[in-house]
């Protein structure tokens, strides 16, 4: 008999060591919930609340930043930019980025840090192709040996250094990135 009662006693025991543990374990891990969310948030108001002035830890001389937004033709405007903008999306295996780009900007498409990219600085990076405005239309051509592809609706063919005028939904290949190109009036 006082055995069954030690034996009930050491069995309420463990259960209640058991719902003890349960409570703290369940605690900890709703306490690292929260540390998590308020971090999250804390990210979310320093996003929002950024001024979009440049931090000192970042590249000023790093202009291209993608971004997607629709856009309009800008027909009724009166902001006196009369040239036409360049669209350009960037499609490779992981991502889909897009840009706009005025007439006066020179854009240099190629290899940087091993990955097909939009260079804005030539340093640690190598162009295969480059894009301008001249006499009232976009153009590419090549900067080297590499193999730079255009592809207007099924045809493709090689830029050259002579370059090639570009149309509107045009498609710029170098390796497995595409760079579509789109006219955006001024």
């Amino acid at each position: 008999m006082v055995m069954a009662i030690g034996v009930g006693i050491l069995v309420v025991l463990g259960i209640m060591m058991i719902i003890v543990v349960r409570n703290k374990r369940k605690r900890i891990l709703e306490e690292r919930f929260q540390a998590a969310k308020k971090v999250r948030e804390e990210s979310l108001k320093e996003a929002l609340a950024n001024n979009l002035e440049p931090s000192a830890d970042m590249d000023v001389r790093a202009p291209y930043r993608p971004y997607k937004v629709d856009y309009s033709t800008g027909e009724g405007q009166d902001y006196g930019e009369k040239l036409p903008l360049l669209q350009i999306i960037e499609k490779n295996k992981l991502s889909e980025k897009k840009y706009i780009f005025r007439a006066s900007e020179m854009i240099t498409l190629g290899v940087q840090f091993g990955s097909v990219d939009i260079l804005n600085n030539m340093e640690n990076g190598e162009g295969w192709c480059e894009l301008y405005f001249q006499k009232d239309v976009y153009c590419a051509r090549s900067l080297g040996n590499h193999r730079v592809l255009i592809q207007r609706k099924k045809h493709t063919a090689e830029i050259d250094r002579f370059g090639i005028k570009l149309r509107s939904k045009d498609i710029i290949k170098i390796e497995d990135t595409t760079f579509q190109i789109f006219y955006v009036k001024g």
